[in-house]
């Protein structure tokens, strides 16, 4: 059975020739054809989220994993505007979604009829493309739709990026036929992945700079790292004058790279960088968490910056200080500057040296610190993760806590909305990504974060294997860490959204296990069972709000 409406089936040929199958769909009316020809269909695998803010990070966290496009789609109106945040995530984040939204007819918008708005182009500068479909069925009207759902999808798969495709649909609704009716044509996009780079001329002034220079970082942001990078990185980190700084959302990880940037630089003076900032900066993927480190490359920058990337319309001058941008992979760029390397520096040496310094410290500090505060839990906790699983953190605090110690479970794959770092759908993320993946899937998140995306766990699709560690410190302490200013004790009650409430009920309510621990001693106990295989998901609330987090965190930071 099939929609009768053609546009529909055009659609559906179209992503079942481009090898795109999984569809995320929220309940409604205008979007009837499409529910129903695509529920209908056996190739297209379909997920029914009734909150389409949810629905939106749900389809990311699935596309996030299989790193191919994931289809959205919903009713006209307000449904269209909750698909915001996670169009935002996906765009910064580099994931590639298709919104497909139903209209109303163009002809009844602005006359007060239910449910229009002015849904074309809304979107605007957040996605790759967005299409205006046509149903007008003749000839050059199949023509029109077609082209522009191809030109579309296109540019989702190139570029990953999300695409909005909107189409209105004039009652009847409802009405299905047994038969196609179209037969689309297919356009197909071949591009060249140019991974020989003729070393010509016009290198050699770069060539130079790199050889001449003893002080040369690399830093890697949000990163979905080609195979080879991890062996290319490796390679160029032999060159003592080259240190290679990576981050959680970076997925390379290594023992010759520093990989917990805040441990190493948050406490570091004006006169400690200058010792350690580089001569040549070299940036790779995008957003950094480190706010400590992207200070230090703004106030006091390198001589050169030079990023590599590629499909970036506007170069990303993250630290004011851009002077070349190299457009191609990170295995092109290694191939030009492999000879070029400097034998003799002590650049390397010097951040092993202040590595070995800042652990000793850490060492200390956790031999010394009882509390059983955030800082202490999320210690324990991350030294617990299963390894060959996956890792889902939620912003604001945790994803700091995490940057701060050194990761050794190289197999665990950390995941982060960093993006736009917002807390609004941490959770749906989280189950999507559970959904598209055979792992263990275990999300470490803050109680605000939580509570704020908690109808995430209202669908029939959460895995049994997937897991959220709930940090409750009674509403959130980032303002207090990250504020200079002392306020009054009034102010902060806007800042913070202080609580009393525990995820016990909302656990109850959708059917999964639930334990809560208050002390080091029933934390070990519930972690020892916490990752075994049962029936249902599992939630673990860890409540710390009798310890004063912030001061705690800001004690071992100094």
């Amino acid at each position: 059975m099939y929609s009768n409406k053609k546009v529909v089936q055009s659609l559906g040929e179209i992503l079942k020739k481009k090898s795109i199958f999984n569809i995320i769909i929220s309940p409604g009316s205008r979007n009837a054809p499409i529910i129903i020809h695509f529920t209908q269909n056996k190739y297209f695998k379909s997920y029914s989220i009734v909150d389409e803010r949810c629905a939106g990070f749900f389809a990311l966290g699935i596309a996030q994993q299989i790193r191919t496009p994931v289809v959205l789609s919903c009713t006209s109106g307000s449904a269209v505007v909750n698909y915001y945040p996670a169009v935002t995530e996906a765009f910064y984040q580099n994931i590639p979604l298709i919104l497909v939204t139903a209209d109303r007819p163009k002809e009844i918008i602005d006359i007060f009829d239910g449910q229009s708005i002015h849904q074309e182009n809304i979107f605007q500068k957040h996605v790759e493309t967005s299409v205006q479909l046509t149903e007008e069925e003749t000839q050059s009207g199949l023509w029109y739709n077609e082209k522009l759902i191809n030109e579309s999808i296109n540019k989702c798969i190139l570029k990953n990026k999300p695409i909005h495709i909107n189409i209105p649909f004039s009652e009847p609704l409802y009405k299905t036929t047994n038969r196609l009716k179209v037969n689309p044509k297919i356009i197909r996009t071949i591009t060249e992945k140019n991974s020989c780079i003729k070393i010509s001329k016009s290198y050699k002034k770069e060539q130079l700079i790199w050889k001449k220079y003893a002080k040369k970082m690399i830093l890697l942001g949000l990163n979905y790292p080609e195979k080879n990078m991890k062996e290319i990185l490796r390679k160029l980190s032999l060159d003592s004058s080259i240190v290679i700084l990576t981050e959680t959302t970076s997925h390379v990880r290594s023992k010759l790279f520093f990989s917990n940037i805040d441990q190493l630089v948050f406490n570091m003076s004006v006169k400690e960088w200058l010792n350690f900032k580089p001569h040549i900066l070299l940036t790779v993927g995008v957003n950094i968490i480190s706010k400590k480190i992207k200070f230090f490359l703004r106030k006091y920058p390198p001589i050169y910056h030079w990023h590599i990337g590629e499909n970036y319309e506007n170069y990303p001058d993250t630290y004011y200080k851009l002077t070349t941008y190299w457009s191609m992979t990170l295995e092109s760029f290694f191939q030009i500057f492999q000879n070029y390397n400097l034998s003799i520096s002590d650049y390397r040496y010097k951040w092993e040296k202040l590595r070995k310094t800042r652990i000793k410290k850490h060492n200390f500090f956790f031999k010394k610190e009882k509390s059983f505060s955030d800082l202490k839990v999320l210690f324990f906790v991350f030294k617990s993760i299963p390894n060959n699983s996956i890792l889902q953190l939620g912003n604001s605090m945790i994803i700091r806590y995490y940057e701060l110690f050194y990761q050794k479970k190289s197999s665990v794959q950390s995941y982060c909305n960093r993006g736009t770092s917002g807390i609004d759908g941490c959770v749906s993320t989280a189950i999507g990504s559970a959904i598209s993946s055979k792992k263990i899937v275990t999300l470490i998140i803050g109680d605000i974060s939580f509570f704020y995306d908690s109808n995430a766990l209202w669908n029939n699709y959460t895995p049994k294997n997937f897991r959220i560690i709930l940090i409750n410190n009674g509403g959130g302490n980032i303002f207090r860490f990250i504020s200079k200013t002392k306020l009054p004790e009034e102010i902060f009650n806007f800042f913070e959204t202080k609580h009393i409430f525990s995820a016990k009920k909302i656990c109850e309510m959708h059917n999964w296990n639930y334990e809560k621990v208050s002390n080091q001693y029933t934390l070990k106990k519930s972690l020892s069972f916490f990752w075994k295989k049962s029936d249902n998901p599992f939630l673990l609330e860890i409540d710390t709000r009798q310890y004063k987090n912030a001061k705690i965190l800001k004690k071992y930071l100094s």
